[in-house]
């Protein structure tokens, strides 16, 4: 019992791990950066062209994050089961407003600067429903 125990907190902290970080690359490549597109107003050809080749690399970026996001999903779902990818879209779930906080402040989160309403208590709370259904879900 304690070994399954083990076994699922690290397992969770590896999906939120993943999760979080596949969420970000795909989250933070949707948003323009708006010290790029003053540069690109203001600048010479030479750094627009170097904006051109940031944008598409971004694009680029959107297209692999979105992939791997798939294939994440997919393989979440075939080597163990459908509760594992739930657990998997409810960390993302959880993570998405924190994201887009830090992206619409330019910094990281910080819960003392947050607005405290019931989406903060929601997405805060909905990581922690995944642990118990990830042990109910591998074993």
């Amino acid at each position: 019992m304690i070994i399954q125990i083990l076994q699922t907190v690290g397992f969770f902290l590896i999906i939120m791990f993943l999760s979080a970080n596949l969420l970000g690359l795909l989250v933070r490549g949707l948003f323009s950066n708006p010290e790029l597109e003053k540069l690109e107003q203001e600048g010479s050809d030479f750094i627009r062209d170097e904006v051109k080749k940031s944008r598409r690399a971004d694009k680029m970026l959107n297209i692999t994050a979105l992939i791997l996001i798939i294939l994440y999903f997919y393989a979440l779902f075939h080597f163990w089961n459908l509760g594992v990818l739930a657990v998997a879209l409810i960390i993302m779930a959880g993570r998405l407003p924190d994201l887009l906080w830090e992206i619409k402040n330019g910094r990281k989160v910080n819960p003392n600067l947050m607005k405290k309403d019931l989406m903060y208590y929601v997405t805060s709370f909905l990581p922690w429903v995944g642990l118990p259904l990830l042990y109910f879900s591998l074993y």
